[in-house]
């Protein structure tokens, strides 16, 4: 039975834990997210963090199981070199009570494999790079580094007598933004922990988890570091501070990050570009939700692991033209990818089927067959999906060009060699590669993240202002083609392709 919330505390007060030897080691950063919302932010900030500021800290993000992360979503964070923790895993070796997406921020710091943790929430945008804030005083000195909100604890709260302290009017804590040594602060976070396994009672006296990291400083009697400058406001948002009062960090708690809408300014314009190429990135890779496919047998699942190996496979729909599509770990669908967002293998009457799915529902299942093809009805009748693995007699009846081995990653590549950029800035060349790579970007989806990735390493402020006008340019030519896509995918009929999975009359 769980104690009160009286008991958690006065156990905490007459014994507070100390900080295990020996589990923790190193310096990270730790962000929570999970669905689609927070996902998006967090691949936003994790392409600043890495590519902007160029970070190197490892990074972990803690979600609550699978409602709120799929395997697709998974491995794109891995892919990112990003670790992904399953706090309900964690949960099940270090027991605690964690209901919800505030509750997990102090359970994912101190379980974290970190020693030292920048706790980040997913919505922020660093203006700098973080990494700096270990060598303040504030935290050098204490331990644990807490920033203020723009509002306060007021003196009236009936929180202070419901814990038993002494009223008080100070600034409320925005836990955006955290510093913890677990060896001095283990104390502060385990009674943290606790507060927020009572939620349901503490958050009615204050806002969410924010002020559980203050209050189990206050009840311990322990000192903590605290910015000295408030935050200020921007937009719908406000910007946290450094100790000299420099903007440090852009809290998004008003204006999240959008897949696929407009997004609200940064107070830093030229942080702009990349946050939108990161944006523009992730909707190439992921299709905005949350896909758990069946449950299916191991047999099934070496199917997926065989085509995932293949990795290229012609489709063809009704009357229309072939098309190669790319299938990816994790239900993906990579290159080539039109009304499909994620497929499966799926057991079926004695053998596998292969399934696509739309976004979120079924489109076609189809059965193997004795030439190396995969065919099924789409969802209008009499309309053939036909899909064929390389080198097998039904690839050859679909089409006779080869499935291709050149990536847009290979064409950007030989294109932006790094020696063209040596002799300095060439007017006559930045135009003559901007025309090329126009004309890859309208094959490829990808084309404005891998000229960001080629062309980083730019010394020559010229071409570095060359590259981020031409990754703008390419990405708004990219994002209004895919965006066709899209409507004709959720507006029947369709535009592109009317007999592709064509919905019933």
């Amino acid at each position: 039975m769980q104690p009160s919330l009286e008991q958690a505390i006065a156990i905490r007060q007459s014994a507070p834990a100390r900080c295990p030897d020996g589990r923790f080691e190193g310096r990270g950063i730790v962000i929570c997210a999970g669905g689609k919302r927070y996902f998006t932010c967090a691949w936003v900030l994790i392409a600043v963090l890495r590519r902007v500021h160029r970070c190197t800290l490892p990074i972990q993000v803690w979600h609550l199981g699978r409602r709120e992360m799929s395997e697709e979503m998974r491995i794109l964070l891995e892919e990112e070199g990003v670790e992904v923790v399953d706090a309900e895993a964690v949960v099940a070796m270090h027991p605690a009570r964690v209901a919800g997406g505030w509750p997990l921020k102090p359970y994912a710091i101190a379980h974290s494999r970190f020693r030292e943790v920048l706790y980040l929430d997913a919505d922020t945008v660093p203006l700098v790079d973080p990494e700096q804030a270990f060598a303040w005083a504030e935290y050098m000195d204490n331990g644990l580094l807490l920033w203020p909100d723009v509002v306060d604890v007021r003196a009236t709260n009936p929180v202070w007598a419901r814990l038993g302290l002494a009223p008080v009017e100070r600034a409320s804590v925005d836990s955006g933004v955290l510093l913890a040594d677990k060896t001095r602060a283990w104390d502060m976070l385990d009674l943290a922990i606790a507060l927020n396994e009572h939620c349901d009672e503490v958050y009615d006296l204050i806002h969410g988890d924010k002020d559980t990291f203050l209050l189990s400083a206050l009840l311990l009697n322990r000192t903590f570091g605290f910015l000295a400058h408030r935050p200020f406001l921007f937009d719908w948002d406000m910007v946290q501070r450094d100790p000299s009062g420099e903007p440090f960090l852009h809290h998004r708690s008003g204006a999240k990050w959008f897949l696929d809408h407009p997004n609200r300014p940064l107070v830093a314009p030229g942080l702009m570009p990349a946050c939108e190429a990161a944006l523009a990135d992730l909707r190439r890779r992921w299709s905005g939700t949350v896909f758990q496919p069946p449950e299916r047998s191991t047999l099934a699942r070496a199917e997926e692991e065989r085509l995932v190996a293949l990795r290229h496979v012609r489709l063809q729909s009704g009357g229309s033209q072939p098309r190669d599509v790319e299938l990816l770990p994790g239900g993906r669908v990579g290159a080539g990818r039109e009304y499909e967002q994620h497929w499966a293998v799926i057991d079926g009457d004695g053998a596998p089927r292969l399934r696509f799915y739309g976004y979120d529902e079924s489109l076609a299942t189809l059965d193997k067959t004795s030439d190396g093809a995969w065919v099924g009805l789409g969802r209008a009748p009499g309309n053939d999906i036909v899909v064929a693995e390389p080198g097998t007699r039904a690839a050859s009846k679909l089409d006779d060009v080869p499935l291709p081995t050149r990536s847009s990653a290979d064409l950007v590549a030989a294109l932006a060699q790094p020696a063209w950029f040596a002799a300095g800035y060439d007017a006559d060349r930045a135009a003559s590669l901007a025309a090329a790579l126009s004309l890859v970007n309208d094959a490829f989806d990808d084309v404005p993240e891998q000229v960001l990735r080629q062309m980083s390493p730019l010394d020559a402020a010229a071409w570095r202002g060359f590259r981020d006008q031409l990754v703008s340019q390419l990405a708004a030519r990219r994002d209004q083609r895919v965006e066709l896509v899209r409507r004709s995918e959720k507006n029947w009929p369709r535009v592109l392709s009317p007999n592709h999975y064509a919905r019933p009359a």
